[in-house]
């Protein structure tokens, strides 16, 4: 069969079968359907979960702690020794003379581990207190020197790992990976904020 009489026979089945769908998202799926059908799911040592949503969920948990692992015993040789660490450091440098709570609360931990980890980055010498002006219950949060110095190396650690484990995929597959999964990043952060409110309030 001609391949482009193919094509327009396989969106033309997709339509029909989405009738409120776009081009792009045909495309997105045909692409999944020939993973599919040339890369069988596995896992290393570890079994299969019974649905595709588990399958998905358990894949992006066991990247992320891979990934993790491999961060962190590059950042060792910078001084840091958590991969928290470096996301709290990386939060106040770029939101400068933050609350704790606020760094705390960007980066998803409870008040009591987020303290202990601001401390360890304060005795390191990186980051530095400074008292609210208005408020002197109050701390504020910056960035020393040294601490701008071992993000940048720590940023240079990381292009490494994520090349390690990202370089086989392409820009195309980077980016599509991006738009699918930001907007699930953003309500469940969302989410998370709000039920923190709220059992504060019970």
């Amino acid at each position: 069969m001609n391949k482009t009489v193919e094509l327009v026979n396989l969106w033309a089945k997709y339509e029909e079968e989405n009738p409120t769908a776009e081009l792009s998202q045909f495309c997105q799926a045909y692409l999944i359907n020939l993973e599919q059908k040339n890369k069988k799911a596995d896992f290393w040592q570890s079994p299969i979960p019974p649905d595709d949503t588990s399958m998905f969920t358990k894949l992006l948990g066991r990247i992320a702690k891979l990934h993790s692992l491999y961060a962190i015993g590059a950042f060792k040789e910078c001084g840091i020794s958590s991969f928290d660490e470096f996301l709290y450091l990386n939060s106040i440098s770029n939101t400068p003379n933050s609350k704790k709570t606020d760094i705390i609360l960007a980066n998803f931990n409870e008040l009591s581990s987020g303290l202990l980890i601001l401390d360890r980055l304060k005795k390191a010498n990186l980051i530095a207190e400074q008292e609210d002006e208005l408020d002197k219950r109050t701390k504020r949060i910056s960035i020393t020197k040294e601490g701008t110095r071992v993000l940048e190396a720590c940023y240079q650690k990381l292009s490494k790992v994520n090349q390690m484990c990202f370089g086989e995929l392409s820009q195309e597959q980077i980016q599509l990976g991006i738009q699918l999964l930001q907007p699930i990043e953003a309500s469940l952060a969302k989410k998370w904020l709000e039920d923190k409110k709220d059992n504060r309030k019970e």
